[in-house]
This record gives C-alpha cells, sequence and structure tokens, in this order.
C-alpha cells in the first residue's frame, strides 16, 4: 500500500472513529429531549403522546423554582468570584516574572486535575471546623475556586495575543499600571473575559457533588434533580434537563463566539501594527 493510500485510510478511520464517539456522546439527547414532551406519567421511549404537561409542572412548582433560583444565585456569584480573581491570575502569571511561576500554574489549575469528590471531601473537613456546612457564601467561594482555572486558561491565552506596546504607548502618555490595565488592555481582552465568565457560571450551575457535600437544608438545581431520579424518577427531570441542555448550548455556544472574536480582533491589531 502506497503511502497516499495509507494517509487516505487513516484519515478516514480517524474521521469514522470520531463520528462514532460524537454520536455516543450525542445519544442521551436524542432520548432524554423526545422524553421531555411525553405525556405518560412515567418516563417512556418513544413517547406514545407528546405534550407540554411536564414543563407545565416545573414550572408550577415552587420547589423546582426555588432549586432554580438558587442554583442562579450561586452560579452568578461564583462566576463574578472566579472572572475577577482569574483574570488577575491571568495577568499575573502571563506578565510577571519570578522563580516557581510552574509551580504557582500547576496549583491554580489544580481543581482540573483533582477529583471532585476529593475536593468535596476536604471543602466538607474544612467548612466543618468554619461552620460554614449549609452556607451559600461557602459554596459559592468553592464553586469560584473550581471554575477559576477556566477563566485563567481562556484569559492567559487572550493575553498572549496581546499586543503590549499598546499598553506600554499608554503608560508613555502618562498612565498609571492600573489605568493603562483598564482602559487599554481589559476593552481590548474583554471578548474573553466575558466567556470566561459565561464558562464559570456552567462550572458552578452543572455542579453536583461538592454541593451535596457543602449544602444540607437547601438544593441547587442539579441536587434536586439527583434527589428526584434516587426516589422517585418523577418525568419532570426530563423537562428540566432538557431547558438545562438547551440553556447550557446556547452560553457556551455565545461562550465560544466571544473567544473566537477576541482571538481574531487581537490578530487583527497585531497586524494593522506590523504594517
Amino acid at each position: 500500500m502506497n503511502p497516499a493510500r495509507r494517509e487516505r485510510l487513516a484519515s478516514g478511520l480517524l474521521a469514522a472513529y470520531a463520528t462514532l464517539v460524537m454520536l455516543f456522546l450525542f445519544f442521551p439527547l436524542f432520548v432524554v429531549v423526545p422524553m421531555s414532551f411525553n405525556d405518560a406519567r412515567f418516563l417512556g421511549f418513544p413517547p406514545e403522546s407528546y405534550s407540554l404537561r411536564w414543563y407545565r409542572s416545573y414550572f408550577g412548582d415552587p420547589g423546582w423554582i426555588e432549586a432554580t433560583v438558587l442554583s442562579f444565585e450561586v452560579a452568578l456569584g461564583a462566576a463574578a468570584l472566579a472572572t475577577v480573581v482569574g483574570t488577575l491570575t491571568a495577568v499575573g502569571l502571563v506578565r510577571a516574572r519570578f522563580r516557581g511561576k510552574n509551580a504557582v500554574y500547576v496549583l491554580v489549575i489544580a481543581p482540573l486535575i483533582v477529583p471532585t469528590v476529593i475536593i468535596a471531601l476536604g471543602v466538607f473537613l474544612l467548612y466543618s471546623r468554619m461552620r460554614l456546612i449549609n452556607s451559600v457564601f461557602g459554596l459559592i467561594a468553592v464553586h469560584g475556586t473550581i471554575a477559576m482555572p477556566f477563566v485563567v486558561l481562556i484569559v492567559s491565552t487572550t493575553l498572549q495575543q496581546f499586543d503590549v506596546t499598546l499598553e506600554r504607548a499608554a503608560r508613555v502618555l502618562g498612565a498609571g499600571p492600573i489605568g493603562a490595565f483598564l482602559h487599554v488592555t481589559l476593552p481590548a481582552i474583554a471578548p474573553a473575559v466575558v466567556a470566561a465568565a459565561v464558562f464559570a457560571f456552567f462550572v458552578s450551575f452543572d455542579e453536583l457533588i461538592i454541593a451535596l457535600f457543602v449544602l444540607g437544608g437547601r438544593e441547587t438545581l442539579p441536587m434536586r434533580i439527583w434527589s428526584d431520579l434516587r426516589f422517585e424518577l418523577n418525568p419532570t427531570v426530563g423537562a428540566v434537563a432538557t431547558l438545562l441542555i438547551a440553556l447550557t448550548i446556547a452560553g457556551l455556544s455565545l461562550a465560544e463566539a466571544l473567544r473566537r472574536r477576541a482571538a481574531s480582533r487581537l490578530r487583527r491589531d497585531r497586524g494593522s501594527d506590523a504594517a
């Protein structure tokens, strides 16, 4: 077999494998979404009749709405915390030169590597001593911590493409370090910062294990879904899952569009400066 034919065969096999993996990953969507419109009293696939019964059940149940509102509150707080701290951390890691920089970087992204159940157990032991169990503020803090690596990765990648001569020009014209960052650098990387905030929001919004350890009396939306799946298999879960899928796809698509916009803008600026 000649090299060209071997390369085409390898490319075809790789494409087939990627297609099978994507179908495997998306298969639950093809089941959950139709089930959410099922008119029967129990989950079943394929549905025999369709209605919006379980969507009305979700919006009419105060328990579901309370869990949803709590999830939004926690996710917004965690996203704000992770975005501010993560952006400043990214600036420090990209701009500063100091010993142990790689060790600090590994420490920052450690929440991506350490299993979530280990983090949850450690947080539970710490919060037990600090009396922060069943504290919404405590959950926001830990969710912000596990979401921060996403912010650092996205913002630092964008900062590496930013032309620092623009910031230096602002400094030459009299702006201080903070002013130059706020008026020159931040507007340029703002789409990436917003994209990172969206990622951080969904990291918190979809998180279950840590919330199970930290919260006791109240439930976030993933906790309520977990509870219903364990004890009664309420078909309302299908409607909630479909709404979460739609929200997640819309949010992450927006985040990716903003990230690409930031990268494209920085490439154009760098090209115009070079010209």
